[in-house]
């Protein structure tokens, strides 16, 4: 059987050129049809794998491709084999070329099926056109809404340093007159005592006592507006509790005078501006010091821990709490929860300790229960170099 494909297809059977009875003019007619669509055959799959290996990006159905690609080759041999035919009756070759040729095309047809919906969502080319002027009309949007974010940030950043600048400038100016005030109200007191009666004196104490208060507040509003002044230079690496060791010297007349127990374990390095740590601290520690029940000795208690690119530090105390729907309040500006004479301060130092929280990148909020009040403050454990700036709202408050 094989010689037979070999030889002609077997003995008896007649070339395809017989069937045209030999002319000329219609067998160039097929044989030179059958080559030119051979040719074809021949070049889309070239071209198919030409587009296949210069393409970016792999297609998804490189397999039903692939099956394309052979099926056209082989529509291509079967011309081929048709042009052989007119002269040598290869049959059998030719069937078994036909056969594998439609097990190809059937596999390809059922490659193709799953495709079809993909094929049907693909957008036309004016689709496509009009999907591209929709984007860039939206990039063009995008583009001028943050052209038009960055002058509102400028323009706020401008209005922060203008406000940070009036209000130093304004808070150290009311110092010079404050001072004359409470200066010669106290030497009036001093060399007049004698001449004075006892309504004078008290009204004298008053004025020297409002002059010091306004002495205070200035004080704090200049801390308040020096917050995010300083630059990227201030922030370092430091042990904690060198830093807290500083605090609690600086308030050692106030813990010796109340008797108050500061306890803490050990306490890694952080990186921050610890002149603004020392700061936040002495309020926080002030502040528990202070809201005191009468006649209990302050008991404070500070703690770190790590929670991922945070530290969380908790400074908790036995004082007199804070209410529930306070928690979020005491941290405003000039937000005071009890009258002056029951417990002194201006209502600035919760302010600042918000300020030095934000500055840094974190936060800060309280909690309290009965047995006293917390501050947790959350600290990055990577300063970002690009730092919040100074929060409007309390400047205008200012």
């Amino acid at each position: 059987m094989s010689g037979n494909l070999l030889s002609g297809g077997g003995a008896g059977l007649l070339p395809h050129g017989v069937c045209f009875q030999l002319r000329p003019d219609l067998i160039w007619l097929h044989v030179v049809s059958d080559a030119v669509i051979a040719v074809s055959y021949f070049v889309i799959p070239v071209l198919l794998l030409y587009f296949i290996h210069r393409r970016r990006q792999p297609l998804s159905f490189n397999g039903v491709v692939a099956l394309f690609a052979a099926f056209i080759v082989l529509c291509g041999l079967s011309h081929v084999l048709g042009i052989i035919t007119v002269w040598t009756p290869i049959y059998y070759l030719q069937g078994i070329e036909k056969a594998i040729t439609a097990a190809v095309s059937l596999a390809t047809a059922i490659a193709i099926v799953p495709l079809v919906p993909r094929l049907l969502a693909m957008r036309s080319p004016e689709e496509l056109a009009e999907a591209n002027q929709r984007l860039r009309e939206e990039i063009t949007s995008r583009e001028l809404a943050e052209e038009e974010l960055r002058r509102s940030l400028e323009k706020m950043n401008r209005a922060v340093k203008e406000l940070e600048q009036f209000a130093y400038i304004t808070s150290h100016d009311l110092q010079a007159p404050l001072r004359t005030i409470s200066g010669f109200s106290q030497l009036l007191t001093r060399r007049h005592r004698d001449k004075l009666d006892g309504d004078a004196l008290e009204f004298l104490d008053y004025i020297d006592k409002g002059a010091r208060q306004m002495q205070q507040l200035i004080q704090d509003l200049l801390a308040l507006s020096r917050v995010g002044r300083s630059d990227a230079a201030g922030i370092e690496r430091k042990p904690l509790a060198e830093t807290l060791t500083r605090t609690i010297k600086g308030l050692k007349a106030t813990i010796d005078r109340t008797g108050a127990e500061i306890a803490f374990g050990t306490l890694p390095e952080v990186e921050a501006n610890h002149g603004l740590l020392v700061q936040l601290l002495h309020n926080l520690i002030d502040n528990a010091i202070k809201f005191q029940r009468p006649g209990e000795r302050p008991k404070i208690r500070i703690d770190i821990s790590r929670d991922g690119d945070f530290w969380e530090l908790k400074v908790a105390d036995n004082g007199i709490g804070i209410p529930p729907d306070q928690l979020d309040s005491v941290f405003a500006i000039f937000k005071r929860l009890h009258a002056p004479d029951d417990y002194e301060g201006t209502g600035i130092g919760l302010a600042i300790c918000r300020k030095i929280a934000e500055y840094h990148g974190g936060s800060i909020h309280a909690t309290s229960d009965g047995s006293g009040a917390q501050f947790h403050l959350r600290l990055p454990v990577t300063v970002p170099k690009q730092r919040p700036p100074t929060a409007v709202a309390d400047l205008r408050s200012i």
